[in-house]
């Protein structure tokens, strides 16, 4: 049961916040067998998802603790159930996980003030996770071989707020800001705005086979699947947004790789292809 009293009635802010990256920046780049662009998902194909939301949920406990010293607080799971009661009460909205967590927390505290500065709490947690290693420097090398790197997520992170990423990242794009989640067209649409590029020129990397590979492949992109690790967030009770899982090669992925530190060498690969082979994988 959750309880902080005393409750106040309040509406809920408009939800500008956190927003990502709303211009690609100018970068003049160069191309390996056709690709201007490499798009890569965030959650589990550059760090671990559940790591990075187990220290999120405790930075936002801890928040609530001290802002509500009496509020029972649930577990993990009874916060997820929260989660996806939001969700169903607001379906409208279900792809902004920024405006349920927020809703949520009003819900559950009565207190605007103490909601904000719990998400604050959780969302700060949320934008330091720790990048499997190897993977900022995979990125990087691309950039410096002339690449646009952005990022597509379904998720609240920003990687425009993250030491290393934003340095690299040329564009970012969320659920929120598409007013859809994967596989919807318009996540992919609006990657195509920020970076200049035609569905052609672009590949998706990432490990949900059904959203980033499947997405990607109906979008017109290349796409390349990065398995996902053994405790990846699909099925988990974090996984609120659900419809992932299954095999990136059965769904017509173009590549598949253990680690994202790969895939310059499968563009390289596909840059040294015979040209009929080279031609089939353009027009994907």
């Amino acid at each position: 049961r959750f309880e902080c009293p005393p409750p106040r009635v309040f509406r809920i802010l408009p939800l500008d916040r956190p927003r990502h990256l709303a211009r690609a920046r100018t970068h003049v780049g160069m191309s390996i067998a056709g690709v201007r662009c490499v798009v890569f998902d965030l959650d589990d194909t550059l760090w671990n998802t559940l790591d990075t939301l187990h220290a999120a949920h405790e930075a936002m406990v801890v928040a609530l603790g001290e802002l509500c010293p009496d509020m029972q607080i649930g577990s993990r799971e009874s916060f997820a159930d929260e989660m996806k009661a939001t969700m169903a009460q607001h379906p409208d909205r279900s792809h902004d996980f920024t405006f349920i967590r927020l809703e949520m927390l009003q819900r559950l505290t009565g207190s605007q003030d103490v909601a904000l500065k719990a998400f604050d709490a959780w969302f700060a947690r949320r934008n330091a996770p720790t990048l499997f290693e190897g993977a900022l420097e995979a990125l990087r090398a691309l950039r410096e071989a002339g690449l646009k790197v952005g990022t597509l997520t379904d998720g609240s992170s920003d990687p425009t707020r993250m030491d290393g990423l934003r340095e690299i990242v040329d564009f970012a794009v969320s659920s929120e800001e598409a007013g859809a989640a994967k596989p919807d067209r318009r996540m992919f649409e609006l990657c195509e705005e920020k970076s200049g590029c035609k569905p052609a020129e672009l590949v998706m990397v990432g490990d949900n086979a059904k959203k980033d590979v499947a997405g990607a492949k109906a979008a017109g992109w290349r796409a390349i699947w990065v398995r996902p690790p053994q405790n990846a967030i699909v099925n988990s009770s974090f996984d609120l947004g659900g419809g992932g899982g299954g095999d990136g090669g059965e769904l017509g992925a173009d590549a598949t790789v253990d680690h994202v530190a790969e895939i310059q060498g499968v563009l390289r690969k596909w840059a040294t292809a015979p040209s009929s082979v080279a031609a089939s994988m353009a027009k994907h």
